[in-house]
């Protein structure tokens, strides 16, 4: 990539020609809103790249929980929703799920009980001894900056007819969907089988994470992952990720702590559209530069 290299060289992702070909927009199968590769809305993908785009299966389910004023098209819980349907729900807040076992549930946010996942594994053999508050508990954030940009670079209204079915249908699904009961690898090793994110800016997890129904949740951090989002939030470290970034990473630390094995790029598909997206917004900021400096005596 010109201007520096790839930072998603390196993962095995599927072939994005499909999204490349797709030169026009269209309309949402569900909401017929209009969209260019996927709904963020309905969570699902436009007619034309059905069937063309990966899917992920995860070890374990995600919730992801959406402050109320984030707009839709500018977060990027939508991605990890569409590549990974059986496994990721949204949820606009104040909506929360029901959780059956919480004991079996962690939430990722730099609370005063926050450990590592490496920490956590020694918790659950019995080998931790005592934590203090992580050294970087304000580090890594999942993050959607304010930005008019969205999807496809272009601001867009809110329909909100769909905003108000979409909420209905979370109030009659906020019960805990069931986890099959075929255990697979990952989940036998590990003391959790659910996972929240918070999906909102710094500034507003908090209201979303002293919610009484969180409560003694046990949280988790990341280690430090620089972000690769074009919207980087306002005074805060390039370690404050977007939202599909913190559960890609923390899949891979997964993988690496409770699985063992050499990981094999089997999650690198959840950045399937945000690696897209990130190289037409550096595409894009080039040819700007290109312009700004022909224009220059």
């Amino acid at each position: 990539m010109a201007g520096g290299e790839d930072p998603f060289g390196c993962l095995k992702l599927a072939s994005q020609e499909c999204l490349i070909s797709q030169d026009r927009r269209t309309v949402c199968p569900k909401c017929q809103q209009s969209r260019k590769y996927f709904c963020y809305t309905c969570y699902v993908l436009v007619a034309e790249l059905e069937g063309k785009v990966p899917k992920v299966k995860l070890p374990f389910k995600v919730d992801i929980i959406k402050h109320p004023k984030e707009v839709d098209g500018k977060s990027t819980a939508a991605h990890a929703a569409i590549i990974a349907p059986e496994d990721v729900r949204i949820y606009t807040y104040p909506i929360i799920p029901e959780f059956s076992d919480p004991s079996k549930v962690v939430v990722v946010f730099p609370g005063l009980n926050a450990l590592s996942l490496e920490d956590l594994s020694k918790k659950q053999h019995g080998l931790l001894k005592g934590k203090n508050k992580p050294q970087n508990a304000e580090k890594t954030q999942t993050i959607t900056p304010e930005s008019t940009d969205t999807e496809n670079g272009r601001e867009e209204k809110q329909d909100n007819t769909a905003a108000q079915e979409d909420v209905e249908k979370q109030i009659s699904e906020v019960q805990e969907p069931p986890v099959k009961k075929q255990r697979t690898e990952e989940r036998a090793s590990a003391p959790f089988e659910r996972v929240i994110f918070i999906d909102s800016t710094w500034n507003q997890t908090h209201r979303i994470f002293n919610d009484e129904r969180l409560k003694g949740l046990q949280c988790v951090i990341l280690k430090d992952h620089v972000t690769h989002f074009w919207r980087h939030q306002r005074d805060k470290p390039d370690t404050f990720l977007a939202t599909v970034e913190a559960i890609y990473y923390f899949l891979r630390e997964f993988h690496d702590i409770f699985v063992g094995t050499a990981y094999d790029g089997r999650y690198d598909n959840l950045l399937y559209f945000f690696s897209f997206m990130f190289q037409i917004v550096q595409k894009s900021k080039q040819e700007k530069g290109k312009l700004k400096d022909n224009k220059d005596p």
